[in-house]
């Protein structure tokens, strides 16, 4: 039987950085559920960290999957490898976050969001930031590392 690997907690499963520095989305897993996702791979409880010029998001109770963070892992390498195309995170679970990232064929790329604390309250956070081809490959890397711990 294939022994599972020792996961620390708190894990950095996802961040993306903008080309300036301090634009970033970062997903925290802080909780990895025992079931199986709707959307594969493992729940998880964590925190989201969103910057964007000067707005900041700090989100201590953000649930995901695993299975959407390899869904977009899977269109952000095609964008990464093609320098063309879109990948789209959005969040199933609460409607907290929804990001579009659209790469263009000089390797740079936009990132266009939404952040809604409480889906049944009017406040949104839209957000904007440049990243380019260099930033990804870091993200593409951890977010390799998630699949492969968790599917």
């Amino acid at each position: 039987m294939k022994e599972q690997p020792t996961i620390e907690l708190p894990l950095k499963a996802f961040y993306l950085t903008g080309c300036n520095g301090n634009d970033k989305i970062e997903i925290t897993i802080n909780e990895i559920f025992d079931h199986g996702s709707l959307n594969g791979g493992r729940d998880f409880r964590g925190e989201l960290a969103i910057c964007a010029g000067s707005f900041r998001v700090n989100f201590g109770d953000f649930y995901s999957s695993t299975g959407m963070l390899t869904s977009f892992l899977t269109s952000l390498s095609s964008c990464y490898n093609f320098l063309e195309g879109k990948a789209e995170y959005k969040d199933i679970y609460d409607d907290h976050l929804h990001f579009v990232l659209e790469m263009e064929k000089t390797g740079r790329a936009v990132v266009d969001g939404c952040f809604h604390e409480v889906h049944h309250l009017p406040g949104k956070l839209y957000f904007q930031f440049e990243t380019d081809q260099t930033c990804i490959l870091d993200t593409i890397s951890a977010l390799k590392r998630i699949d492969k711990l968790f599917g």
